[in-house]
């Protein structure tokens, strides 16, 4: 072989291998670094690269995470809102489904009061665990927001029924309270638990009952209990409220 085509073949190849090894460099960066930006530079310089889908995707998910703790840090309802417009099947979308749920409990509340258990660290909020009941203390004299029921009611209680015992728990409740949004039946039900004990005069002969409501990521489950009449109910979520509780009111569609 010629002497100038050996040459040629080892230039060839020391470029290849200093290519190759300047990509791996800058990868080992990216990584090390792991922000959009880095991985960003990577992708500008090595868009052929195999390693360049991975960059892309690893963006994806940093952009997620940034907006979601953007979103949790915020805590308001227009930064949950806008969340969901970005990433609407997005790792916390289910989340950010239920403290929207729980924002449009808290709107029964004078002034539109924030439930004081919305609030959380961005480190928790990342977990996905989502309890947000309560609410900061507020008086009564709002009258209570209405919620339609997640699926069809069953006819309404004879009056002469409800006179003696509550209606029927259940998804089709003729007239009941809403307390909460949950990512979960259990904590659901653990929120009513802690609801009874610290508000017994309020709930007592009350029978709750949750319901599954598909909400895009993944279900959401409400917390209801059935009373015997929209004045009940009423009664009940303006007591409630006056102690800081969100509580909606719920009613018969079409009422």
């Amino acid at each position: 072989m010629p002497l100038f085509v050996r040459m040629t073949i080892i230039v060839t190849c020391l470029a290849v291998l200093a290519g190759c090894s300047r990509e791996r460099r800058d990868w080992q960066s990216a990584q090390t670094a792991d922000t959009i930006e880095a991985y960003g530079d990577f992708i500008a310089k090595h868009g052929d690269s195999p390693l360049a889908a991975q960059a892309e995707e690893r963006v994806k998910q940093l952009g997620e995470e940034r907006d979601w703790q953007r979103a949790a840090t915020t805590d308001t309802l227009e930064a949950y809102q806008a969340y969901l417009r970005q990433h609407p099947e997005g790792k916390w979308a289910g989340e950010a489904r239920i403290r929207v749920e729980n924002f449009a409990l808290a709107s029964s509340l004078p002034g539109g009061a924030t439930p004081a258990a919305t609030t959380a660290p961005v480190a928790a909020a990342a977990s996905g665990v989502a309890e947000v009941p309560a609410a900061a203390p507020a008086s009564a004299t709002s009258p209570a927001t209405v919620v339609p029921p997640a699926t069809a009611p069953t006819a309404p209680v004879p009056s002469r029924v409800a006179a003696t015992r509550p209606a029927t728990p259940g998804p089709g409740i003729a007239h009941g309270i809403q307390l909460g949004a949950f990512s979960t039946e259990a904590k659901a039900n653990a929120e009513w638990q802690r609801l009874a004990r610290a508000h017994g005069g309020e709930l007592a002969g009350l029978v709750h009952s949750v319901t599954a409501v598909r909400s895009g990521a993944g279900s959401l489950y409400r917390l209801r209990a059935a009373t015997a009449s929209e004045a009940a109910a009423r009664k009940v979520c303006a007591s409630l409220r006056a102690k800081g509780q969100a509580c909606v009111v719920v009613l018969p569609v079409g009422k």
